[in-house]
């Protein structure tokens, strides 16, 4: 069972690794921009995938970004999982599972307050 538990940790860690590469790759700025269309989009709908705002990314985006801008407001508890998966719409990725989000409560509460 401790095998299960560190082969996860270890995949874990190096996908964090590889977003923190993508994320110092992209700089802020191009980080910000994804980071604020996501919340954008996320202020307008109960339940959203990365399908949803896909199209509205800028065309020069590094490869990877929009994951990993996911997961930093995922990480930060912005967002948070439904549980659900849907295929992704992106060719790229040949409609492997992506995750549904949601705001989470508290950063909805603060969007709401100002």
């Amino acid at each position: 069972m401790g095998t299960v538990h560190l082969a996860q940790f270890r995949a874990e860690r190096r996908a964090n690794t590889l977003l923190e590469r993508i994320r110092a790759a992209a700089g802020a700025d191009q980080l910000a921009l994804v980071q604020a269309l996501i919340l954008d989009h996320a202020l307008g709908c109960a339940e959203f995938s990365a399908n949803d705002f896909r199209d509205q990314l800028p065309g020069d985006l590094p490869h990877g970004l929009l994951g990993a801008a996911v997961r930093g407001l995922a990480a930060s508890r912005t967002i948070t999982a439904t549980g659900r998966t849907v295929p992704s719409t992106s060719p790229a990725t040949h409609g492997h599972r992506i995750t549904v989000y949601r705001l989470a409560a508290a950063a909805e509460e603060l969007a709401h307050a100002a």
